[in-house]
């Protein structure tokens, strides 16, 4: 609920969430122009959301390079014969 009231989406008093985040969600065709403001607005948010998330697992993540490796490159290379094995 506090995702759709972040997006000016409050749900009425004495509603059932569920079927106000339904209408909300819900496109009328042959869409109009609303509708298509609804689904950007919609859509800018959610990749918004979905960046946001993405760069903040991205920073917790930190691998160390493995033991063989040498100035970030491997310190040695498989043979032709095993690549293509």
């Amino acid at each position: 609920m506090d995702y759709f009231r972040s997006l000016a989406f409050d749900v009425p008093r004495l509603c059932n969430p569920a079927d106000y985040f339904m209408k909300v969600l819900s496109i009328n065709y042959p869409k109009k122009e609303e509708d298509e403001a609804k689904l950007t607005l919609l859509n800018n948010a959610y990749r918004s959301s979905i960046e946001n998330q993405v760069k903040t697992a991205n920073n917790m993540i930190k691998l160390d390079l493995p033991q063989d490796f040498k100035d970030g490159k491997p310190a040695y290379h498989a043979p032709v014969s095993v690549q293509l094995d």
